[in-house]
């Protein structure tokens, strides 16, 4: 078996959840997200809010915000997938919010999902219930985070590992894929609970072949 092979079966792990690589070799889309139970959480191409953009909606928000910023743009990109997994989020939904939801712009869906925390948290809860019924995982992956430190703020990159981080422990099929730059992964900035566990929960493609 090659090393190649050996790290994309430590890739697709369900128990890592932050890839880390190197600054030279920045990770803008993985091949392995092409396949069916990989659903893109966040690139940088138009179909996802600009890191300025989101930086200027939650301006005043903390990092808790940060993480209702990433539970509704994962609700979205769900929305939005191809797989029969859509028809099963849209009819998880509550109809009443759904359309301020799909909103285009950023200031109008976020105020939505804050609004609607709890139950954005249970759709997620059913979705992962009725992916471990079928016998499914769904791999989101996430590239390009960089973005939001040039622009000037870490908090959304810390939000999202910590979110994550703490959904391993809730969810079971649902899982994250984070392509993060090593330079960018320092423990000391995440500041969150238990951060210093997440390193049982990565692998690295920044060390040398």
């Amino acid at each position: 078996m090659t090393k190649s092979m050996v790290m994309e079966g430590r890739i697709c792990d369900p128990d890592v959840m932050l890839i880390l690589t190197s600054p030279e070799r920045t990770i803008e889309r993985s091949d392995i997200v092409v396949q069916q139970n990989w659903v893109r959480g966040y690139g940088q191409d138009d179909s996802f809010p600009t890191p300025e953009s989101a930086i200027e909606c939650l301006r005043d928000e903390d990092v808790i915000g940060w993480r209702v910023f990433w539970l509704g743009l994962l609700l979205r990109c769900l929305l939005h997938n191809s797989s029969e997994i859509r028809d099963f989020v849209h009819e998880q939904f509550p109809q009443d919010w759904v359309s301020d939801v799909e909103e285009a712009d950023i200031s109008g869906w976020y105020p939505a999902v804050r609004r609607n925390f709890e139950k954005a948290s249970d759709v997620l809860d059913e979705i992962d219930e009725h992916l471990t019924a079928i016998d499914q995982w769904l791999f989101i992956a996430y590239d390009g985070l960089e973005a939001y430190d040039a622009a000037g703020s870490y908090m959304p990159i810390r939000a999202l590992i910590g979110f994550w981080f703490d959904r391993l422990r809730r969810w079971g099929r649902l899982r994250s894929k984070i392509f993060l730059r090593s330079d960018l992964f320092d423990i000391g900035r995440l500041n969150f609970p238990d951060a210093s566990k997440i390193v049982g929960h990565l692998v690295r493609l920044d060390e040398r072949r």
